[in-house]
């Protein structure tokens, strides 16, 4: 994803295949932005439900596997409990969160953005507002690192899936612990609210509160920390788009939005066939992989004008796929945008310049559905 000429090919896909079955994982591959969201807002003939097709389980039933009904009645409770008002609430100690850890990075000329701040910030702020000890940072850095850093290679390799059960139970097994210790509470977090949270008298199950808390912690931080990461970078690919938010911070969201669209977290949206299908005059059989390509489809000409283009003024929310679309758009899309900006706010107030040092040592995120930076080295000029 780091090759400009993927976008060269997304284009000739889009006119030429744009349902496409890719000879190495088998994949039924969806390139233009109709019908990627055909697919995914199709839970009938497209299903969430990925461990029909062999994908592992970690034991509990996971929302973003969830179809209708089951997926609306569990997403209806969840809402009760994440409502945007109660996110917007967030803000203080987003804004305190970021200022401590910048605090660390002041009086240093050069920083890695994704270790000292992309990285760090999402972890530190889901801990805050699910109710979790701040000194328990260190287990979720840990957890986080063996996902993010896995390579192809290792992900082939013989007991891959094993092990990545193991890290999945272990991290279970702790979030289980908090939420029996929420169950009646009147503590003021998010834990607390949704190991309570009821929908006309119906509440959430054990299970399904401790994996909700499990997806929040690993969908919700590694989407953040490449979002912000991608931010900066794409701002400094663009000076007069970065000179443009920093003179007006109004641009703030529409930037945030651009970034999402032009590189988003995650590159597909992957559900499974109920049934044969036709799509875009191609038949797809019943129980195949059906991907629906974030990348290419946020850069649809048929959709978006000049797609190529970095546009801060474009207005594009509840458009793009940046977090996904449809039944199983991110449920904690309204956090990860308010992080963004928040830090991007708190940046431009800390700092004149960030600058992404180019010939330095900058490594991609290695999981091939993340877009994204490991390492970001960046040359700072406190303001």
């Amino acid at each position: 994803m780091n090759d400009p000429a993927i976008y060269d090919w997304y284009r000739l896909m889009r006119d030429e295949h744009p349902v496409h079955r890719d000879a190495q994982t088998g994949w039924w591959v969806v390139y233009r932005y109709a019908d990627a969201r055909h697919v995914l807002t199709n839970p009938g003939t497209y299903s969430s439900e990925m461990h029909r097709m062999g994908f592992p389980e970690s034991g509990l039933e996971s929302l973003p596997q969830m179809d209708p009904p089951r997926h609306t009645r569990v997403r209806q409770i969840l809402s009760t409990a994440f409502t945007p008002g109660s996110i917007a609430a967030y803000e203080p100690q987003i804004i305190r969160i970021t200022n401590e850890i910048v605090d660390e990075m002041m009086g240093r000329d050069q920083a890695d953005l994704v270790a000292d701040l992309a990285y760090t910030i999402p972890i530190a702020v889901i801990l805050e507002i699910l109710g979790l000890p701040a000194e328990d940072r260190v287990l979720f850095y840990d957890w986080a690192r063996k996902v993010m850093n896995v390579t192809p290679e290792e992900m082939a390799q013989e007991g891959y899936l094993e092990a990545l059960g193991e890290l999945q139970q272990e991290a279970i097994a702790y979030l289980r612990e908090r939420v029996r210790e929420r169950k009646g509470a009147s503590r003021d977090d998010m834990l607390t609210r949704l190991a309570n949270a009821e929908l006309d008298g119906e509440r959430l199950t054990e299970d399904e509160t401790v994996n909700f808390a499990n997806v929040m912690f690993a969908g919700g931080h590694i989407s953040t920390t490449m979002t912000i990461a991608n931010s900066i970078d794409l701002l400094d690919l663009n000076p007069e788009a970065c000179q443009a938010v920093r003179a007006d911070r109004a641009l703030i969201p529409q930037a945030v939005e651009e970034v999402l669209r032009h590189r988003p977290p995650i590159t597909t949206g992957l559900r499974a066939s109920t049934r044969e299908v036709e799509l875009a005059g191609v038949t797809i059989p019943a129980n195949q992989h059906v991907a629906a390509s974030f990348c290419s489809a946020n850069r649809d000409e048929r959709q978006f004008p000049e797609p190529e283009a970095f546009d801060v003024h474009r207005r594009s929310e509840g458009r793009h796929f940046g977090f996904g679309f449809g039944t199983h758009h991110c449920i904690g899309n309204a956090l990860g945008r308010l992080e963004t900006r928040l830090v991007l706010n708190v940046l431009f107030d800390r700092f004149k310049e960030i600058t992404v040092d180019r010939d330095g040592d900058i490594a991609w995120a290695v999981p091939p559905q993340m877009v994204g930076f490991d390492k970001l080295p960046v040359s700072l000029r406190p303001a």
